[in-house]
């Protein structure tokens, strides 16, 4: 706290330094006015705070009116955010779902070309132990190769999606991947084991495309 002595020396500085002032320059080295006075000042001074409060009133006013627009917008970007997401998945279900039937089809056609590249190997128009000669030798083999060569295109076309065949031969019944079609009994095997394909099951990624169509073993028991 600031002693006496000290005030009393400020005091007495300060009014020198009033002495030194002209009579008309006191007024305006004050920063007032001839004119003015207290009530005036204080009148004025009122008149800006209440401006102050109303500009600040709708400064607020401005600023929740844009946190509305902010909270609105966001509200919209998050609903749009989610429609798009909606739909997009939606459009890949149903381009997945397309795929599926296709890929299906596909393994269709390559099912009844297997088929039929099979039965032209086996082919023996004049019995078993005969081979055929000649053109018919040519025509046969040509249709093989055919064969052979839309086998391959569809298998890459099948490897381009990502499908590739089920192993089960060998295998323990898998009910997610394999549908038992018949039974069959080899003493040699476990109970549960796939003997051999009746046609053949396909995944696509880890997803099952197809089941696979299997002879099981079953071996008799004594009774």
């Amino acid at each position: 706290m600031m002693d006496q002595t000290t005030k009393d020396r400020l005091l007495e500085r300060f009014s020198d330094y009033l002495d030194t002032l002209d009579e008309d320059e006191a007024p305006h080295a004050a920063g007032v006015s001839p004119g003015t006075d207290l009530y005036s000042l204080f009148t004025e001074l009122a008149g800006l705070r209440s401006e102050i409060k109303l500009e600040s009133r709708q400064v607020k006013q401005a600023l929740d009116h844009s946190r509305e627009l902010i909270d609105a917008l966001q509200e919209n970007n998050n609903r749009l955010a989610e429609e798009l997401g909606s739909q997009r998945r939606a459009e890949d279900a149903l381009r997945e779902e397309a795929e599926r039937n296709l890929l299906l089809e596909v393994l269709e056609l390559r099912d009844r070309l297997a088929t039929s590249s099979r039965a032209i190997a086996d082919f023996r128009p004049g019995g078993l132990l005969t081979r055929p000669r000649g053109r018919t030798q040519q025509l046969i083999d040509g249709m093989g190769q055919g064969l052979d060569i839309g086998l391959r295109r569809l298998d890459t076309l099948l490897q381009r999606y990502g499908v590739r065949p089920c192993e089960a031969i060998g295998q323990r019944l898998d009910p997610k991947r394999m549908q038992a079609a018949s039974i069959d009994c080899d003493p040699t095997r476990e109970n549960g084991i796939v003997l051999s394909e009746i046609r053949k099951g396909y995944l696509r990624g880890d997803q099952v495309l197809r089941l696979a169509e299997v002879v099981v073993n079953k071996r008799e028991t004594n009774t």
